[in-house]
């Protein structure tokens, strides 16, 4: 039989803890807890041969493998989350055994413990805003002429036409970069926190149209309706952006600790 090692889903409190018998972690494992005084952490036993440090590296490149077992990792921390307070750890967490789980748990005791407080009750949600190129581009005030013989005309014309051109679309870009700064401080004033994600490049979020905001909203549960309904007030009316809201979903965004394990 091949040695385990074990893997780490999420930080819980050590408290009263749901029936974990039904989950089936990463490959099918069961998922079970390791708990510490102040803290406990849903764990898996797993196979070396396939989440040691060495397969993990080669794993990681196989682009099947890797979604497949992100969803698996998913899937566990979502269930808890529906039943209890619930700080997702970063996929592929591992550790040699329980007393490394246990050790690490104790250093991270006060930093988790804060984090826990901090998303009791709330849900993540994410709001993507992106150029709608089917929208007019604006005009600074002031307008913008075009000759009217457009780019039949003398060589002077075509160039000023050119140069009003890529004057209005930068324009429209900044128009645009600040409609997504107004859209996130409006909804960040109305949430118990907010971060401002990376853009996500066109391969990898699907979607063709540039980027304005990749942003992640705590939201209280209580407090989803009104959220969701801010999104469409100040994201979705805005004539040059196309907004999209996703959720709710595990804390990922606002789970870190100083010293993730």
């Amino acid at each position: 039989m091949a040695d385990t090692v074990v893997y780490l889903y999420a930080l819980v409190r050590p408290g009263v803890v749901p029936d974990l018998s039904p989950l089936r972690g990463v490959s099918g494992t069961a998922v079970r807890l390791v708990r510490d005084d102040r803290l406990a952490c849903l764990v898996s036993d797993v196979d070396e041969d396939e989440f040691g440090e060495t397969a993990l590296r080669t794993n990681l490149e196989d682009l099947r493998w890797l979604e497949r077992a992100a969803r698996e990792h998913d899937a566990v921390v979502a269930a808890a989350a529906r039943e209890m307070c619930t700080a997702p750890l970063r996929f592929a967490t591992v550790c040699r055994d329980d007393a490394s789980v246990r050790a690490r748990l104790h250093v991270l005791g006060p930093q988790a413990a804060a984090v826990l407080d901090r998303i009791d009750g709330c849900d993540e949600w994410g709001v993507k805003l992106y150029a709608d190129p089917s929208s007019p581009v604006p005009v600074p005030a002031g307008g913008s002429v075009v000759d009217e013989h457009g780019a039949t005309g003398s060589g002077t014309a075509y160039l000023m036409q050119r140069r009003r051109e890529l004057a209005d679309r930068a324009f429209a870009v900044e128009q645009d970069a600040r409609a997504a700064d107004d859209v996130f401080a409006v909804l960040a004033e109305s949430a118990v926190a907010a971060r401002r994600h990376r853009l996500q490049d066109p391969q990898l979020s699907g979607d063709q149209r540039p980027m304005l905001l990749n942003g992640a909203f705590l939201v209280r549960r209580g407090d989803a309706d009104s959220f969701r309904a801010l999104v469409h007030a100040v994201a979705y009316g805005r004539r040059s952006i196309a907004a999209v809201l996703t959720g709710p979903w595990a804390p990922y965004s606002f789970a870190s600790t100083e010293q993730d394990p």
